[in-house]
């Protein structure tokens, strides 16, 4: 059996057969199977294209360019939206937005919001909301302070700045 190995003849029969019998193995099993996988992958494009564009209908404002600078920034409309979104009320949050100070052709504003009597995954949600919309948007800090007597309640101070 040992010798049956070192001899080279089986390799000159065993490779071309092999090489022959993989394009019947493609042709028979692989292709067969990469196009039910394109088929469903078609499909599953199409499902999800239908879903964007859904969103966009109910949002359009969702997809934004960041880079598009058609439209001012302004923090008083952008945390009213998106504490709506939260459903935090306008009476729970005080904003506090800087001027816009120029520096080396860079424009910046800063601004400081207290959001009061929120939960954590409300805030979570905000917060990670509003970064995701406005991608220059920068949180400076953030400061947790729980309300004494209350499960989980908590007194938020965020500084952001804003990069134009």
């Amino acid at each position: 059996m040992k010798d049956l190995y070192k001899n080279p003849t089986l390799y000159y029969i065993l490779v071309p057969v092999m090489m022959g019998l993989w394009p019947l193995v493609v042709r028979g099993l692989y292709l067969p199977q990469a196009k039910d996988t394109l088929d469903g992958e078609i499909e599953a494009s199409r499902v999800g294209q239908g879903k964007a564009l859904a969103i966009l209908r109910l949002d359009p404002d969702r997809f934004a360019d960041s880079n598009d600078r058609g439209a001012e920034f302004s923090y008083s409309t952008v945390v009213d939206k998106i504490a709506g979104l939260c459903s935090i009320p306008a009476s729970k949050y005080r904003l506090n937005a800087g001027m816009i100070i120029t520096k080396d052709k860079q424009k910046t504003q800063s601004a400081h919001l207290r959001l009061e009597q929120v939960g954590i995954i409300q805030f979570a949600k905000f917060l990670s909301q509003i970064q995701l919309r406005w991608g220059t948007l920068q949180c400076d800090s953030v400061k947790l302070s729980k309300v004494e007597g209350l499960p989980d309640i908590w007194t938020v101070e965020i500084k952001f700045k804003y990069y134009y």
